[in-house]
């Protein structure tokens, strides 16, 4: 079965620090335990899409080096039921690595070494057996490629007439001028509520919202705001959705590393299973909200527990 959903991103092995609270400038903390596991924008969004979606309906495109991290990964992937055929295997170079540190509330400081994730070059993206898998999708997350193919790849994924939803992430602290010649025909912007700031270099999220219209005037503009829910923007209008409460679902807040990830794997598996905008938006919402109940980075809900909580929630 051809893939309808691609991924590119990145994939790191994380390496997460569980403290009682984060530590200031200087000072040192304690750990309480250490947990080493899959992680990654890329990894985490094309798992978070394939448990909605199921086998090999999902594909990622991205790199890794020929080391034990590397092989892991791509053993993992392939046994979520992700399509690995475009991620690259590299020489002489190690597979990416993060290093978060996570208080008792949930919130964390990230630390990347992007390692073999810096390496994903133009040849490959046009490879014939990336561009097959490709030209079959009719969706395509990019997510905060090398700085270099940014570009590159928006206008591949809109030569080949793709939806594409793209998540500039660590990309954002170049500023949106840096960009804005590709954004013209993004279907979707997703950002969280510091890289709209960052992104657009406006204060405040509607001056922000609006000069990221400007550069993307196609694009609906999604806004993650934590506990603050989601701003969606489209054509000069902002709307707001509600965060998800997790004490309303039983549960606690335990680890906010990677529900941004899970949010944009929902939504755009919402999409390709053909829910509109503010249906796909509320499962994503749910799906963000889930995986902050889980210890793992990769802790996206199945559509099955998906689909249950979002039932007892809504009605």
């Amino acid at each position: 079965m051809p893939s309808e959903l691609v991924v590119t991103g990145a994939l790191n092995w994380d390496v997460n620090l569980f403290v009682k609270r984060l530590p200031r400038r200087g000072e040192e903390v304690v750990v309480e335990r250490i947990e080493r596991v899959p992680g990654g924008k890329g990894g985490n969004v094309s798992v978070a899409a394939a448990r909605i979606l199921g086998p090999d309906r999902v594909a990622l495109m991205g790199c890794v080096g020929k080391d034990d991290v590397g092989r892991k990964q791509i053993s993992i992937l392939r046994e979520e039921g992700v399509n690995t055929a475009a991620v690259q295997v590299l020489d002489r170079i190690e597979s990416g690595q993060a290093y978060i540190s996570i208080e008792q509330n949930g919130s964390n400081i990230i630390e990347t070494h992007f390692g073999a994730n810096a390496r994903l070059a133009l040849e490959h993206i046009m490879s014939p057996a990336v561009q097959s898998i490709l030209g079959s999708s009719s969706m395509m997350v990019v997510i905060d490629p090398p700085r270099r193919l940014a570009g590159k790849m928006l206008a591949e994924a809109r030569r080949l007439r793709k939806t594409v939803l793209w998540h500039p992430g660590v990309l954002t602290r170049f500023g949106v001028k840096e960009f804005e010649k590709e954004m013209g025909d993004l279907d979707y912007l997703a950002v969280n509520e510091h890289e709209a700031a960052r992104f657009a270099g406006k204060r405040g999220l509607e001056n922000s919202l609006a000069r990221l219209a400007k550069a993307a005037p196609r694009a609906k503009v999604i806004v993650t705001l934590g506990a603050k829910g989601v701003a969606f923007y489209e054509r000069g209008k902002m709307s707001k959705i509600d965060s998800v409460s997790v004490d309303k679902l039983g549960k606690t807040v335990v680890n906010t590393t990677g529900s941004g990830d899970a949010f944009v794997g929902a939504f755009a598996a919402q999409k390709i299973l053909g829910k509109n905008d503010s249906e796909a938006l509320k499962y994503a919402n749910m799906a963000g909200a889930l995986k902050a109940t889980k210890a793992e980075t990769r802790g996206s809900p199945a559509k099955k527990e998906l689909e249950e909580a979002y039932r007892k929630y809504f009605g």
